[in-house]
């Protein structure tokens, strides 16, 4: 194993993300595999999230004491600077000094003659701390929460014109709190009692989700996958929210089952612990390497009633009209629903590609609305809060399918709604799940029941 210490590896992580547009998050991966000690792949990952996420906060509060713009440094100062500004401003426990050094020393054997404006800059930083003069909230406020949060700024519009600046406020906020890890037990094979006293053993601080009950909130898990636990199959993991389709779908035991777009594999396991292994699970994806993802989560989780296979959504080939009792759409988003998730998700999106997608949502739900039996049900399921894609698909949906009925979500959630607007949406046959309201991924689903007209 490669003997870097962990700013280091978070270092050349942000450089990838940067130089080649990857996925933090799959580089994370990877680089994770070859770190032993807990404490310092908890440390790379803190590193790497907080960095990326913070990065338009980090890049205003360094400009302020630069006289070259940022853009005109090489990219691995660029990335130093960041991620030792991250840890002034963000990280507490990480002693200032510590802090400082470990980016001087960083720069020197990278970009040498750039060593002494890295050390003047980042004491320019810690003096002055969070005593930064923002824009005004109240004149600018797109750049106000741009910077102040680190969200981009057609973002931020969109959310605006939506919330209104207080909310818009608390979303973004929510966006950059530490995203929690949330697993589903496996209850082909534990309890959800078994599984926690289990990872207890292992040494795994975890505790028992409120809403869903399946899930559990682990605290300081380390490396999953050398988990005993793991290994055996007693669980995966799936964010809270995520967790919610298989119950408002809830499919019963030799029920034929479509998942038009199933990778990698998460909702359609889930709809297989519900139907106790039995029954069929026809699960689509239109990427065939990612095909590969579903069978592996199968096999470990010991479910054999799911039949992958490479296919667009859109057409669904080899399936009959009216063949399935449960039918679902998780449909392909924007994702933005899950940036805190995904600390890079929210430079990568733009606009115009949001303004694509509902004809895809609604094209692929179309189909897979043909092949819905008479008295069968149908869920449509995304992980983003644009109402583009949320309510107006729906909308057009309902508006080209007469013969889908709403299905009330309170008869079929597996927990109780507070906010009566959540409750008259809910009765409609729809839920939109806001983080900085609900405390979990942003997230919408929608029930329809194929009935004559």
């Amino acid at each position: 194993m490669t003997n870097l210490a962990p700013r280091e590896r978070a270092v050349r992580i942000l450089g990838r993300v940067d130089e080649e547009q990857a996925y933090a998050n799959l580089l994370l991966q990877r680089e994770l595999q070859e770190v032993e000690d807990g404490r310092d792949r908890q440390l790379i990952t803190l590193l790497v999230n907080g960095t990326l996420k913070n990065r338009l906060t980090l890049d205003y509060a360094l400009r302020r004491h630069l006289r070259t713009p940022l853009s005109a440094l090489p990219h691995e100062v660029r990335w130093i600077l960041r991620i030792s500004a991250f840890q002034l401003l963000f990280l507490s426990k990480i002693p200032a000094p510590a802090a400082i050094n470990e980016g001087v020393e960083m720069t020197k054997p990278r970009q040498g003659k750039y060593t002494g404006l890295v050390n003047g800059v980042l004491h320019k930083v810690l003096h002055d701390g969070w005593n930064i003069r923002w824009p005004n909230s109240g004149k600018e406020a797109v750049r106000y929460l741009s910077v102040r949060y680190s969200h981009p700024e057609w973002m931020v519009k969109r959310w605006l014109k939506r919330y209104g600046l207080e909310e818009t406020e608390a979303l973004c906020q929510a966006n950059n709190e530490p995203a929690l890890l949330w697993i589903r037990t496996n209850t082909l094979k534990v309890t959800r009692e078994e599984l926690l006293n289990n990872l207890q053993q292992e040494g795994v601080q975890a505790r028992l989700g409120e809403r869903v009950p399946e899930s559990l909130i682990l605290e300081n898990s380390g490396a999953l996958d050398r988990l005993k636990c793991f290994q055996e199959g007693l669980f995966t993991v799936q964010d809270e929210s995520s967790q919610l389709v298989a119950h408002v779908l809830d499919p019963r035991p030799g029920e034929r089952v479509l998942d038009s777009c199933a990778a990698p594999g998460g909702k359609t396991t889930h709809l297989a612990q519900k139907m106790k292994n039995q029954g069929e699970i026809l699960a689509f994806d239109i990427h065939p390497q990612k095909v590969g993802l579903i069978v592996q989560l199968a096999q470990r989780l010991g479910i054999t009633i799911i039949r992958p296979q490479a296919g667009d959504a859109r057409e669904l080939p080899g399936i009959e009209e009216g063949s399935c009792q449960k039918v679902l759409v998780d449909a392909p988003c924007s994702g933005l629903g899950v940036i805190r998730r995904r600390a890079d998700l929210r430079y990568h999106k733009t606009e115009a590609e949001i303004e694509k997608l509902p004809a895809l949502q609604l094209e692929i739900l179309n189909r897979a609305a043909q092949c819905v039996a008479q008295g069968g049900e149908l869920v449509y399921s995304t992980c983003t809060i644009e109402p583009d894609e949320n309510f107006e698909v729906v909308k057009a949906f309902r508006k080209g399918h007469p013969e889908f009925q709403p299905v009330n979500l309170l008869d079929v959630l597996p927990f109780s709604l507070n906010e009566e607007s959540d409750i008259r949406q809910a009765k409609k046959g729809m839920l939109q799940i806001l983080p900085h309201r609900h405390g979990m991924d942003g997230f919408f689903i929608a029930k329809f029941k194929r009935v004559e007209v």
